[in-house]
């Protein structure tokens, strides 16, 4: 019990002392302007984050991060841009943060890729530090933060903390307190952002507690820009088509924020202005070839769906046709039916106009395509089913076929009259 209450105490002292910190850098970062940002691709070197059928998380982070560099250094010329890295390399988590303290950057952001065992996971979201409230936000965090555990002198850099820990999970959020509320802030302009211009799910703006966002002292969050594990959205993040989107989206949300924060009113480009002539004009020319093909095969769909009809057709005539000289070898060369239906187009087989009916059978006259049911040797037979077909079409009657020819009652009633004598 005094053990906790120490820790309580320490805790306690510790918030204190951030919430003093963060009052006095107030005061002194009153005087200053929007002027420095530091853009952290994830993972990197030997470590390459999460891995896709075709790409690698470390790849596209730092596809992202130089192409959102270059909308910053074209687009707002008063703010410098600093990168934690700009190759292939791996970079300690703790240094990635240090390198925004040493420069008193304004805004610290991280780009990284989610990815799950489900395929079907998907969407953005983005974190700033906090206590995890979630059990996913906390798999998250663990997932990020498991690199500290290849890294030389963990125990010294990171203080001995053990991230999974309770005590651990409150002292990390303590760094960030300061700053959370502009963190929070700037993470929900960024998938504002995400939700209005790329096609995937907002899963929304987290708090957890990240390596690479401890000891940041300044506003800093953690995007995950898709889940590359999703094939789908993996084609799009590593698209230059999706990458150069999602940078122009962080890089909107930047301008607003600086906006907000320096009280500026400045215009922000549009995402069509942000993304270069070319790499616009190769997606418009993809998305053209991928709806002629989407409309090659569903014309290829439709003759294979209209040829079946046909073979369903050519199948059913023939098996009529069977029946048929079937009942004419029985020595039955008349038939009764009941009619039932005249279409101007021949129905398919499974169309539920004809469906629950026995030994249905159609025949061309004038144009029309007519509709009977049953297959009876007498008026009387048919007279009786046609009961039963008038409970669905109410104008069903009797119809007789002399030899595979309709012939009238009265014609029926002479042949069959004949036959007797």
């Amino acid at each position: 019990m005094n053990e906790h209450k120490d820790i309580y105490k320490f805790l306690l002292f510790i918030f204190c002392f951030f919430s003093a910190f963060f009052c006095f850098s107030q005061n002194e970062e009153g005087k200053n302007v929007f002027d420095k940002v530091v853009i952290d691709a994830g993972h990197g070197g030997n470590k390459p984050g999460a891995l896709g059928t075709k790409f690698k998380e470390k790849d596209i982070t730092l596809a992202v991060a130089i192409k959102l560099g270059k909308l910053i250094n074209e687009h707002l010329k008063s703010v410098k841009v600093y990168y934690t890295r700009v190759i292939d390399q791996d970079i300690d988590l703790y240094k990635r943060s240090s390198v925004a303290n040493k420069i008193n950057a304004d805004l610290f952001l991280s780009i990284h890729c989610n990815s799950a065992t489900a395929k079907t996971a998907g969407g953005t979201e983005t974190y700033a530090m906090g206590l995890g409230k979630t059990e996913s936000n906390l798999e998250v965090a663990k997932k990020e933060n498991a690199e500290i555990l290849t890294e030389k002198g963990s125990l010294e850099n990171y203080q001995g903390f053990d991230l999974n820990s309770p005590e651990g999970d409150i002292l990390f959020s303590l760094y960030q307190n300061a700053y959370l509320q502009n963190s929070l802030d700037f993470a929900a302009k960024v998938q504002s952002q995400y939700t209005k211009n790329v096609p995937m799910k907002n899963r929304g703006v987290h708090q957890a507690n990240f390596v690479v966002l401890w000891k940041a002292a300044m506003p800093a969050v953690l995007t995950e820009i898709g889940f590359i594990s999703n094939p789908k959205e993996e084609e799009y993040i590593g698209s230059e088509y999706g990458q150069w989107t999602i940078a122009a989206c962080i890089f909107r949300a930047i301008c607003e924020y600086r906006n907000k924060v320096d009280n500026l009113t400045d215009a922000i480009p549009s995402i069509e202005k942000l993304i270069p002539q070319e790499v616009q004009e190769k997606e418009n020319i993809r998305k053209q070839n991928e709806q002629i093909e989407q409309q090659r095969k569903q014309e290829e769909q439709k003759q294979i769906a209209e040829k079946q009809k046909q073979e369903q057709q050519i199948a059913q005539q023939k098996q009529q046709k069977e029946r048929a000289e079937q009942k004419k070898k029985e020595g039955i060369d008349l038939v009764y039916r009941v009619q039932f239906l005249s279409s101007p187009t021949q129905l398919n087989n499974n169309d539920s106009r004809i469906a629950d009916l026995e030994d249905v059978f159609s025949y061309n006259e004038k144009g029309s395509w007519k509709y009977t049911a049953g297959l009876f040797a007498s008026q009387q037979e048919a007279l009786d089913y046609q009961k039963k077909v008038k409970e669905k079409y109410a104008d069903a009657f009797v119809v007789a076929f002399y030899q595979g020819k309709r012939v009238s009652i009265v014609e029926a009633k002479r042949l069959s009259s004949q036959k007797t004598q």
